[in-house]
């Protein structure tokens, strides 16, 4: 059995959404928009804007422990 090393996020916590401006509350996404750019979401608009998450689309942190969730 392989043990999976935790990735964080690097730098501070990042405190709101590129693309609302509300503040985050439990987790950040860093993705890839359906326009090309990428930008720091909260959840509704990586779910309304986003692609997606995995290797080129985004990946979710914990807003407290920088710990990567998914992606």
């Amino acid at each position: 059995m392989t043990d999976k090393k935790k990735e964080f996020w690097n730098g501070s916590a990042p405190e709101s959404c590129d693309v609302c401006g509300k503040d985050f509350k439990e987790v950040f996404i860093d993705g890839k928009t359906a326009g090309g750019p990428w930008g720091l979401m909260c959840r509704d608009c990586h779910h309304a804007l986003g692609i997606g998450l995995g290797v080129g689309r985004g990946q979710k942190y914990d807003l407290k422990t920088r710990e990567k969730l998914e992606g």
